[in-house]
């Protein structure tokens, strides 16, 4: 677990987190689209990027991130929103995904609620969500592209 570096994403990221778009979209059972790959430039590797990423490399080689940006609930205050969460299936038994849960806390230590959804065909994603002693919730989300 030692040789794990975790580094906020560079341009030598990009590549590594589309594929990793991909990889969840697929897993998700989600519709398949290039909007990260047709808005990444703009969105992320920009002056004001609207999400941040952090990226886990062993051997100077991207083999997870995470995804993330806030937004403001009520009942709660400001929530860290957990866009994406990926490891590379033969690096997930190096403790990657611990370091990069661990770097985000570390670089969110005010935050205290903290969201994601996952497909419901993500057997693995759930099992690792309740381990970190997340609760499920009954609501639905909504998604409308304007």
């Amino acid at each position: 677990m030692s040789n794990v570096n975790i580094l906020k994403a560079n341009k030598n990221h990009k590549d590594f987190i589309i594929h990793a778009n991909r990889v969840i979209n697929n897993v998700n059972n989600t519709n398949q689209s290039n909007n990260i790959e047709q808005n990444i430039e703009k969105d992320y590797f920009c002056e004001n990027p609207k999400f941040k990423c952090l990226i886990a490399e062993m051997d100077n080689m991207p083999v997870g991130m995470i995804i993330y940006s806030y937004f403001y609930w009520a009942n709660d205050g400001q929530v860290l929103w957990i866009s994406q969460m990926f490891v590379e299936e033969e690096y997930r038994k190096y403790g990657v995904f611990f370091k990069l849960i661990q770097a985000l806390r570390k670089e969110n230590e005010d935050i205290k609620i903290v969201s994601c959804a996952t497909g419901n065909e993500n057997k693995r994603m759930q099992k690792i969500l309740r381990y970190y002693g997340a609760n499920e919730i009954d609501l639905k989300f909504y998604y409308k592209q304007i």
